[in-house]
C-alpha cells in the first residue's frame, strides 16, 4: 500500500510570517493530458495544509494552485499573482512537501521535507 503523503507550507516573506487560510487547490495531469481537479485545502494557522494522504496519492504529475489574490485582498496589499501555479512530477514513491515562500511580487518554490 502506497504511504506517502503530499503537503505544502505557505511563508508571507513579506511579513515574515506563515500565510494563513490560503486556498490551494490540487489537480493531475490525466491519461489524456487534462487536469483533473482533486480537491481543495485551506492553508491553517502554521501556513500548513495536507493536500493528499496515504492511499489517494498514485505516481502521477500533480498541479498546485494557490489562491493568493484573496490572501492579499484580505490584507488590502496589492499583488501581481491572483493565483500561483506550481507543477510537480511525482513518480518516485517518496513523500513530497513543496513549500511556497510568498510576496505581492514574487514567489519561490522548492522540494521540502
Amino acid at each position: 500500500m502506497d504511504a506517502r503523503k503530499f503537503s505544502t507550507h505557505v511563508l508571507d516573506t513579506s511579513v515574515g510570517k506563515a500565510a494563513a487560510s490560503v486556498r490551494v487547490t490540487i489537480s493531475v495531469l490525466d491519461e489524456i493530458q487534462e487536469w483533473r481537479s482533486l480537491r481543495a485545502a485551506q492553508t491553517n494557522a502554521d501556513g500548513r495544509c495536507q493536500l493528499l494522504e496515504a492511499g489517494e496519492f498514485p505516481s502521477g504529475v500533480y498541479k498546485l494552485t494557490f489562491h493568493v489574490g484573496s490572501y492579499f485582498a484580505e490584507r488590502n496589499v496589492k499583488t501581481l499573482y491572483p493565483a500561483i501555479d506550481i507543477i510537480v512530477d511525482c513518480s518516485e514513491n517518496q513523500n513530497y512537501h513543496i513549500p511556497l515562500l510568498l510576496n505581492p511580487y514574487g514567489y519561490s518554490t522548492y522540494r521540502g521535507t
